[in-house]
């Protein structure tokens, strides 16, 4: 079974590493520690450059490459899950 790629989104950094130390799982904190950025279909100019404004999305972010059937106690935590289905990094 091929290792699946997860992204996972909880409270902030204190329930995640709790929910993934019960599984023992170590894990990587999306870049900027958690946080992801999602565009907001705004833009500005600075210095003669246009600039895409974002803004973050709430919870905290982790990524998680996991092999095997996914811990039922990780599933509230997937993002992008459709129909009971974990959600996907890629």
């Amino acid at each position: 079974m091929r290792p699946e790629p997860l992204l996972l989104r909880f409270e902030d950094r204190p329930q995640a590493i709790a929910v993934l130390g019960a599984v023992g799982a170590e894990f990587r904190p999306v870049d900027d520690d958690g946080i992801i950025r999602t565009p907001t279909g705004e833009t500005v100019e600075f210095e003669g450059e246009r600039i895409a404004l974002t803004c973050p999305l709430s919870g905290y972010h982790v990524r998680l490459v996991w092999q095997g059937d996914v811990p039922g106690s990780l599933i509230p935590y997937l993002v992008g899950r459709e129909k009971g289905k974990p959600g996907r990094l890629c």
